[in-house]
């Protein structure tokens, strides 16, 4: 082939030369200039084909550079032969042409990548040892050479078969450890640089160690020395740290005990990213065994003596160590620094800032999934929890840690509303606003949970959803952020509807806190708290809804929220009279919130509604108001009920029909739920109504029977099961004032009322009842059952 590149160049310039001699019989002149032509370029031309035989790194050559050097070795051959033969053997040579002489063609760089790649075991684990062990390395020299490192593990042209071999090395090991460990020693490294450091020593540990993580149930003999030897040296690590964090010095204990913290919660989100890490069949990891006892020093100890030995564990023991480990971990890598804080708050001032920059750190670490901790642990973080609570405000000194019981109140804050979320994966990356300061303040926060409120509250039970929203309501200040996104959406530029999402998401989270709150004994609906936000709400509604439509659905949703507000105070106030036997203002919205809730039931003539509206509005208040209420709280508690479940009726009454109002049979339903509630409540029991009240409902019942005959259908079963809700009332109450045996209703009335299910539900009918016996029966009559007359129904 190099052949006939040469033939194609000869004949090139065989061409022009018989051109130049071709002009020359024509123009001497002509032909002389050709020739001069031809011959600068044949001279340039053997200039580029020599010049590589003499400068080697030369970047020109021509198809007969390879002949010159093949006949140039020839030569050489030639005269070094007849120079042995000729001359004296002993007297060196003088040729000095000789390294350019070395083949007739190869490639030089291929040649110097494979003599390179077959020195590379040797060149690099030599290269590495002198770097750690004859090189003195200062820190900062190790804190490049660390930052680097992951670069170079990832590198193309690291030799990975021999890369854990020779980075798993003693004297690479226990130089990384030394590094890590001046992260406390060194007294004169910023906060921010010891940071760095210890994130760049887990990192780089972490990368080193994953190459041997193995995913087989049966590991080989090698895999388990590695692990062993990753288990000892992790040990190792975290029994230095351990001795340090019980030091006399708090300094140096505190700084300990904030890397230990660190390391470890780098550790962990390492271990959630990576792929496969929560994955149900992956074995636990040998090497996380000294992490796992750090945390819980008492579980699965049987399963941790039989892994630490190379046994393989069963599923169910590895899933469980996985969770304890995923789930638990973070929060009780918070809690263990918590504990230790409190320990050492004698420590300097600026000693406690890196730990509140720690906690700041640990708290971002924290997820909505893995929330769901077992409960040893959140009994554990409870306990410190309160105890930091009771130092801080019981002790003089307790202001010191102050940062930190902030702290901890934002991650049981956080907990409680990442519980919520945590059937929802589409906000778990939200973790960030859910463990943060602003909490339910945040708009978005509070429309994501607006959407999962009511799903996790359906799932738990009355008990532990009471439970779960007295945590939200008086830890967390419910009613104050409720509050906050009312003023702040009230007094945006925002267009309407945007407002209308604040407030229909703030009317969706107090409907469901009013309703799990009912039978509450720890919630006070008299706090200030309480009586502010049901101020806002009538302030927002005054304000933003004035002079516009408001509909069906909207104002469906404020009549319940007025209701269960109505109900609340008015079993708060009621309860209060009856311990103390008078009235007691705890605040000026006390006056506010029982002046409202005169005016809403009506109590009182057309003076007496004046009176009250004037109080709410601010109006002056004396003896005078004091006196009246005292008078008119023992009417209330006796019509008051009565009356909140007229409003009822008649807030049911307007929301049919459904079609078109944006209502749909979930809120029916919770109109019936309170109904039902009205009727067995035995604090505030109907039947102690007057005959005027009474009246108001028979009224009330003729309307809504009214009604009914003009339409049928879903809205008219809807109907005539509002119907036979309110003739359980009065026959109720008729029971209650004239006796056992008195008759409730006029039996003529509607007689065939026909509860047909297709009105809430699209299932067949499976049964009949006899009486309502709890609000599970309520839910049956909408779902799957069939009353076919009032009298059946009772």
């Amino acid at each position: 082939m190099y052949g006939t590149h040469v033939l194609l160049h000869i004949s090139v310039f065989l061409f022009f030369g018989a051109i130049s001699e071709f002009f020359y019989t024509i123009h001497t002149s002509v032909g002389a200039i050709s020739r001069y032509c031809l011959f600068a370029s044949m001279g340039v031309y053997l200039a580029l084909s020599i010049f590589p035989l003499i400068f080697s790194n030369s970047p020109y050559n021509t198809p007969l550079t390879p002949l010159l050097r093949a006949n140039g070795n020839l030569l050489y051959s030639f005269w070094t032969a007849v120079w042995y033969t000729r001359r004296d053997p002993s007297k060196p040579l003088t040729f000095t042409w000789r390294p350019y002489f070395k083949g007739v063609r190869f490639n030089r760089a291929q040649l110097f990548l494979f003599e390179a790649q077959k020195q590379a075991a040797v060149l690099e684990s030599y290269a590495m040892e002198w770097l750690l062990t004859k090189n003195d390395l200062s820190d900062d020299d190790m804190d490049k050479f660390l930052e680097s490192l992951p670069g170079y593990i990832s590198s193309r042209h690291t030799n990975e078969a021999q890369l854990y071999k020779y980075l798993t090395a003693d004297y690479v090991l226990e130089r990384i450890r030394e590094h890590f460990l001046t992260c406390v020693i060194s007294l004169e490294l910023s906060e921010e640089a010891i940071i760095s450091r210890v994130w760049c020593c887990t990192k780089s540990l972490w990368l080193i160690f994953r190459r041997s993580i193995v995913s087989v149930e049966n590991p080989s003999a090698e895999d388990k020395k590695k692990l062993q030897l990753q288990k000892t040296y992790i040990e190792e690590i975290i029994s230095d740290l351990q001795s340090l964090c019980l030091m006399e010095d708090p300094m140096v204990a505190l700084r300990a005990s904030c890397i230990r913290g660190l390391a470890v919660q780098d550790i962990l989100t390492n271990l959630t990213q990576s792929d496969g890490a929560m994955k149900q069949i992956r074995p636990f990891l040998m090497s996380l065994i000294p992490i796992y006892t750090l945390f819980f020093p008492k579980n699965n100890e049987d399963a941790i003596q039989r892994l630490g030995e190379g046994r393989a564990l069963n599923v169910a023991e590895t899933n469980t160590m996985w969770k304890d480990l995923l789930s638990d971990g973070p929060l009780v890598n918070l809690t263990l620094l918590a504990e230790n804080i409190l320990l050492r708050e004698d420590a300097p001032p600026s000693r406690l800032s890196f730990c509140w920059k720690t906690l700041e750190i640990l708290l971002k670490q924290l997820g909505i999934a893995p929330m769901k901790v077992s409960l040893p642990t959140l009994n554990r973080f409870n306990a410190v929890h309160k105890s930091i609570r009771e130092y801080a405000q019981e002790t003089e000194r307790g202001f010191r840690i102050a940062p930190l019981l902030d702290i901890l109140d934002v991650v049981a804050r956080g907990r409680r509303l990442s519980l919520a979320f945590s059937g929802h994966p589409q906000y778990h990356s939200r973790a960030d606003v859910v463990f943060g300061k602003e909490h339910l303040r945040n708009g978005d926060l509070l429309e994501a949970f607006a959407r999962c409120l009511p799903d996790y509250i359906a799932k738990l039970s009355l008990e532990n959803g009471r439970e779960f929203m007295e945590g939200i309501v008086c830890d967390d200040d419910l009613w104050t952020s409720l509050q906050v996104n009312l003023w702040n959406a009230q007094r945006s530029n925002h267009p309407t509807p945007n407002k209308l999402r604040v407030f229909e998401d703030c009317c969706t989270v107090l409907d469901v806190a009013l309703s799990s709150l009912e039978d509450s004994t720890k919630v006070d609906c008299r706090a200030p708290e309480f009586g502010s936000l049901v101020q806002s709400f009538e302030s927002f509604i005054a304000h933003c809804f004035h002079g516009s439509f408001m509909g069906r659905a909207t104002n469906f949703r404020i009549g319940v929220i007025r209701v269960r507000c109505s109900k609340a105070l008015l079993t708060q106030f009621y309860r209060d009279f009856v311990r103390d036997g008078t009235i007691f203002f705890l605040s000026q919205w006390d006056v506010a919130s029982l002046a409202r809730l005169f005016w809403t039931l009506g109590i009182g003539d057309g003076k007496d509604a004046e009176f009250w509206k004037s109080c709410i509005n601010g109006g002056h208040i004396g003896s005078a108001f004091t006196t009246k209420a005292s008078g008119m709280i023992d009417r209330a508690a006796r019509d008051g009920p009565l009356l909140i479940f007229c409003n009822l009726v008649r807030l049911a009454t307007t929301a049919v029909p459904l079609h078109g109002s944006g209502l749909g049979a979930k809120d029916l339903l919770m109109v019936w739920e309170l109904l039902w509630n009205m009727i067995k409540n035995q604090q505030l029991p109907l039947d102690h109504a007057s005959d005027e009240v009474w009246n108001k409902l028979g009224s009330l019942r003729a309307e809504v029977s009214h009604l009914c005959g003009k339409m049928s259908g879903i809205e008219g079963d809807k109907l005539r099961s509002l119907i036979g809700m309110i003739d359980e009332a009065r026959y109720l109450g008729s029971k209650g004032r004239s006796g056992e045996g008195a008759s409730p209703v006029n039996p003529t009335e509607d007689q065939d009322h026909n509860f047909n299910q297709s009105s809430f539900s699209s299932e067949p009918a499976a049964g009949t009842g006899r009486r309502f016996s709890a609000i599970q029966t309520i839910k049956d009559n909408f779902e799957g059952a069939s009353y076919q007359s009032v009298s059946e129904l009772r």
